[in-house]
């Protein structure tokens, strides 16, 4: 029964990303959302508060498990420098999905038109920047980042991971990224990284992390 509630769900969701992306936020129904799922509005609502409830849903959903993934290999047990080049290759590889990068165009849409924006941000991105916040606090505690603020730090970190490729595949030029290829963005991006926050400066593993596969 758990497995049919979760099935429908999704459906629920793949469904309003549909509809969102066919006629925007503002002009979407829960009537359309569910036409387009087969459910009954009654469902919907039985599912998601509130269209802006789902909107933020489609966003945090996309590449969920890759993401949880991503911020699992934030430890202070192996190398900092290889902590870190698994989760650069983690998080790239889910921000890069074209079904993530169609739902954050739509937020972007959406920006000057409602504060979905706002509560996409809450229920998402900010999550995500607290827990590398907070990693990066563990490891100035442990003496192998430099004194700074990790809030600070945590926004470096994840605008260098997506300096190369996450703009212009937002953007719409197609990104044919190998895992090869996701691997030598996030070393060099996290070298950089660990130049200007390390205590010591040691380059990023360049045979990539172990558990990044």
């Amino acid at each position: 029964m758990r497995k049919k509630t979760e099935e429908k769900r999704q459906s629920i969701i793949e469904a309003a990303l549909a509809v969102f992306r066919d006629v925007g936020f503002e002009q979407a129904s829960m009537t359309q959302i569910a036409a387009r799922s087969g459910a009954s509005k009654a469902t919907l609502y039985s599912y998601f508060e509130s269209k802006e409830a789902l909107f933020a849903e489609t966003m945090t959903s996309r590449a969920g498990r890759e993401i949880r993934h991503a911020f699992s290999q934030l430890t202070l047990e192996m190398p900092l420098g290889e902590s870190l080049v698994a989760f650069g290759v983690h998080f790239l590889t889910a921000v890069l999905q074209p079904s993530f990068l169609a739902t954050r165009r739509l937020c972007y849409q959406e920006v000057d038109r409602s504060n979905v924006g706002r509560a996409l941000y809450e229920s998402g991105p900010k999550r995500g920047l607290m827990h590398v916040r907070d990693f990066l606090a563990s490891a100035i505690e442990a003496g192998t980042i430099r004194p700074c603020d990790p809030g600070v730090a945590a926004r470096h970190l994840l605008a260098l991971l997506e300096a190369e490729l996450v703009e212009i595949a937002t953007l719409g030029y197609e990104v044919k990224a190998s895992r090869a290829k996701l691997l030598e963005v996030v070393n060099r991006a996290i070298d950089v990284f660990l130049a200007g926050y390390a205590v010591t400066a040691p380059q990023a593993n360049r045979k990539g992390p172990q558990n990044a596969k």
